[in-house]
């Protein structure tokens, strides 16, 4: 009779998760927006844990070194052991009050340093707009010098270009001033909710820091405990729950090596730009090279993404200086692509330019520009289940791999 009920249970359980999967399937597919809606609404609750365990993840390297660096000028394994782990709890406190303390400053310092120029910039870029759309009509205007219906055409569509702004300014930009001003009031709301946001993140990082390996435990605790050990599996064959493991630790390995390497790779990029366009006193220095800079974390297209619009605001002050920032910009990329960027980097993803390609375009098409800096090492992470299970199966039906043939 207890077989029984065990057994009607078990048949029970699994028709509920049959039914509730079937269930969530047709929300998925057929009230996707309204999901999607709801989905909006959990993750801007979660923002700030979000945040925080970004900002964890990537200064955990950082406050391991320190922590690492404070425990061997110590000489701890020299000490009794409970004197041992009181240092070692102070020095795991330390160690994370030390990495956040740096990473403010060096946000401090970003900001301080960039913010100015970039506002500079674009005052300098708005002053100066009406000059350049009469310079670039001057310059159409002599390339067409030869064909008197072109030039006709080029003075009449001129002269209704600034008619019609002169008009925007009276009709819609003066009247609509009040709107103008609500929109700024909302953008200062939306600046204030994420610096709320990012402040919480930072406690949120302090407490993730502070317990990640009891984290670690716990969650290999978790895992072992929903797989258990199955005793018929033979000694070259590993559990479940050790696979699992493993291959939490390769995603890991791809995240980590990429975005930490990328960003370290964009901020030298970026300085590099700083430098060159302070030398030869560009135009728009520091927005350019914060352009460059940030849209260089975006493998593949980033360069492509950000040197068009900057040569663009130089070719309307000096198209000469225009030449020279797209030769320094071809020249630099060659850099990044081909030495800097795998010295930083080095080859964490395991993927040819193809599997690049597509999955910035399907991640970045699906998640927008976040989808684009983190398809690659998604992807790579799936792409290395798929060659295991395929180098498992050959091997299980004894096919010896072989090198393509070279054609």
């Amino acid at each position: 009779m207890k077989e029984n009920w065990k057994d009607y249970y078990h048949k029970g359980l699994a028709a509920f998760l049959t039914i509730a999967m079937c269930i969530l399937f047709f929300f998925v597919v057929f009230r996707f927006k309204e999901l999607r809606f709801y989905i909006g609404i959990l993750f801007g609750i979660l923002r700030p844990f979000a945040f925080g365990a970004v900002i964890a993840y990537l200064l955990t390297p950082v406050s391991n070194w320190f922590e690492r660096h404070m425990e061997e000028t110590a000489k701890l394994y020299k000490m009794p052991e409970e004197k041992a782990k009181r240092y070692k709890r102070l020095f795991a406190g330390l160690s994370i009050l030390v990495s956040l303390l740096l990473f403010c400053l060096v946000i401090y310092t970003l900001i301080a340093m960039v913010v100015p120029q970039v506002i500079s910039s674009i005052l300098i870029l708005v002053d100066a707009m009406p000059e350049y759309i009469q310079t670039i009509s001057l310059w159409i205007e002599e390339l067409v010098a030869d064909n008197p219906v072109l030039l006709n055409y080029v003075e009449q569509y001129s002269e209704d270009i600034m008619i019609s702004a002169q008009d925007f300014a009276k009709t819609n930009l003066l009247p609509n001033i009040n709107n103008i001003i609500s929109g700024v009031s909302t953008s200062l709301w939306t600046l204030i909710k994420v610096a709320k946001d990012l402040i919480l993140g930072l406690i949120v990082a302090v407490y993730l820091m502070n317990n990640r390996k009891m984290f670690c435990y716990q969650a290999k605790m978790v895992i072992y405990a929903v797989f258990p050990v199955k005793k018929d599996l033979s000694p070259e064959k590993e559990q479940i729950a050790e696979w699992i493991i493993r291959e939490a630790h390769i995603i890991n390995t791809y995240l980590g090596g990429f975005i930490k390497g990328k960003l370290l790779d964009s901020l030298i990029i970026g300085l590099i730009c700083m430098g060159f366009t302070s030398i030869t006193e560009m135009p728009y220095a520091a927005l350019v090279s914060v352009v460059i800079g940030v849209t260089n974390i975006i493998p593949f297209f980033g360069p492509f993404i950000g040197a068009i619009p900057t040569a663009i605001l130089i070719l309307m002050v000096s198209p000469i200086q225009c030449v020279y920032f797209i030769i320094f910009v071809l020249v630099l990329q060659q850099f990044d692509g081909n030495i800097l960027g795998p010295k930083i980097l080095g080859n964490t993803t395991n993927l040819n330019s193809f599997w690049v390609l597509f999955a910035i375009l399907l991640f970045g098409g699906l998640f927008g520009v976040v989808g684009m800096v983190m398809g690659v090492p998604v992807f790579a992470f799936f792409y290395q289940l798929v060659r295991e299970w395929v180098h498992d199966r050959l091997k299980k039906q004894r096919i010896k791999e072989t090198e393509p043939e070279e054609e």
